[in-house]
């Protein structure tokens, strides 16, 4: 008994026990931003929009369609939509313990088109597509054109600059990064990067939804690299 006590002991005060104690009290912290209260409002987001039905498209569209969200994903071509929608049942079919019935169900969730004006009543669009300034920023001056008052326009941007993705808007209040990890179906982490100009309200509702699908997300600032690929 004495043994096992000294063992106990040892294990409770090891560096592993304080790691492990840093993370629990570290991952609760990063939902905390000092200057957002709790009880700020949150935006409603009944449906999601997705631009690009690649690997990162397909994967951040399953999260959503996961927790019953509506998706629209739009790509360019028709052979690119396809591959994605494909990709997309598959990887519901190859899951562990899948079930049919749930793997439509989540399809239901999903909408494939090749018009960014379907983005027009999303609540949300998130863009996966090339990491170069100049694709960003056609693409958020499109969607600045298309989408409803309110609505949230996120890039799904690595390392480039929010503020200046943001700049080519008349919204950029409403402009924030949404950094998925890949496959982003599976990795929990999600960088939320917050512009100069971003709202609160805006800060808030994603901070929300993040929990809603299952991610543990972390505020970063404008910086190269943000959190992740910066380590």
């Amino acid at each position: 008994l004495a043994e096992e006590r000294k063992l106990f002991m040892g294990l409770m005060t090891g560096a592993q026990s304080a790691a492990q104690r840093y993370y629990f009290f570290a991952e609760r912290q990063a939902n905390k931003i000092p200057d957002v209260p709790d009880d700020t409002p949150i935006r409603e987001i009944k449906k999601v929009g997705v631009l690009g039905a690649g690997t990162m498209g397909g994967g951040i569209s399953m999260n959503f369609m996961n927790a019953g969200i509506p998706v629209v994903m739009v790509e360019i071509k028709q052979d690119a939509l396809d591959r994605g929608l494909a990709t997309i049942r598959k990887n519901y079919e190859r899951s562990r313990g899948a079930d049919p019935a749930v793997t439509e169900k989540r399809m239901s969730m999903l909408t494939g088109s090749l018009d960014m004006n379907d983005f027009a009543d999303c609540d949300l669009v998130i863009e996966a597509v090339f990491e170069r300034m100049d694709i960003k920023k056609d693409v958020f001056t499109k969607l600045d054109a298309i989408c409803k008052p309110g609505a949230i326009l996120a890039s799904n941007t690595s390392y480039l600059n929010i503020d200046e993705i943001a700049s080519v808007t008349k919204r950029p209040q409403d402009v924030i990064g949404l950094h998925f990890f890949s496959p982003a179906n599976v990795m929990k982490l999600l960088e939320v990067i917050r512009g100069e100009k971003t709202a609160k309200d805006v800060l808030q509702t994603v901070m929300q939804l993040g929990k809603k699908i299952k991610k543990t997300c972390v505020v970063s600032g404008v910086c190269d690299g943000f959190i992740g690929n910066r380590m």
